[in-house]
């Protein structure tokens, strides 16, 4: 179960000169006390390719990382079943990235480079952007987008299901950061925050028995995303219907704690 209780002192100044002295899992610590480092935030303390800053190489995909599944808001209730495909093409991106390129690529011959997705790309409309390449600066961005009472989510699934039937639906609100774990060996998240998103936790029950915890965001205002890449996935015009995705296991959600505190709480949707 996550830790609903994280909370960050008011004494905390992100621009400090002391806290940029500190090592990375020092300066976690300093932010959320007595608190473990989630497994996909610790991908940032993870020593990089000698030499390079960023060298776009593609990095393994493991089964879980890449949900490319998208669906209706009106699926997301108990007992549906679900069918989740994840992408094993080399050069993937996250889809929760994917959808929001201008150009689209053949990603079974050619990657996004780092400066395509994090620097050239403007903003979609109703999107603020982040490409973090530190713990520090990821923390940073999250908090000036939801304030300082935060917490980082990330999804759990397991390898090798791909259809799932859904236990639970839990609301998250409408205020939520998204960081999507890139596919370069070089660590980077592309961190967004997007106008008129909602988050939910969902706890799903795979055929053999196996429980795992999902997170998904819903988009209500689609007209930013890629109206080709919208078209091809749900058949669906940008701008009509609220369109659903699953976030991976190296994906963070950052949500205020109150929410998740009310979501544990709450009646099942």
């Amino acid at each position: 179960m996550y830790s609903c209780g994280i909370y960050i002192y008011m004494q905390l100044a992100l621009a400090g000169e002391s806290n940029a002295l500190l090592p990375e899992e020092e300066y976690w610590e300093a932010v959320w006390p007595n608190t473990p480092i989630p497994t996909s935030v610790r991908e940032l303390l993870k020593p990089g390719p000698q030499g390079v800053e960023i060298d776009d190489l593609p990095m393994e995909v493991d089964d879980t990382q890449y949900p490319r599944t998208f669906f209706y808001e009106q699926e997301l209730y108990p007992g549906n079943t679900m069918n989740v495909q994840f992408s094993k093409r080399p050069f993937a991106q996250p889809y929760g990235v994917y959808t929001w390129m201008r150009e689209i690529k053949d990603i079974e011959k050619e990657g996004y480079t780092f400066n395509e997705v994090c620097v050239k790309k403007e903003a979609a409309k109703g999107e603020q952007k982040f490409c973090a390449k530190s713990l520090g600066t990821l923390i940073g961005f999250a908090i000036s987008k939801l304030g300082k009472n935060i917490q980082a989510l990330s999804s759990s699934f397991i390898d090798k299901n791909d259809q799932y039937t859904v236990e639970s639906v839990q609301n998250l609100g409408e205020k939520a950061v998204m960081c999507h774990r890139l596919n370069f060996r070089k660590v980077v998240f592309y961190c967004h925050e997007v106008h008129r998103t909602k988050a939910f936790m969902v706890p799903l029950v795979a055929n053999d028995g196996t429980k795992t915890q999902a997170l998904a965001v819903c988009h209500t205002d689609t007209s930013g995303m890629n109206h080709e890449m919208l078209k091809q996935l749900m058949k669906a015009d940008p701008g009509t219907k609220p369109v659903c995705h699953f976030l991976g296991n190296k994906a963070i959600l950052w949500v205020p704690n109150l929410v998740v505190d009310n979501a544990y709480g709450a009646n099942i949707v």
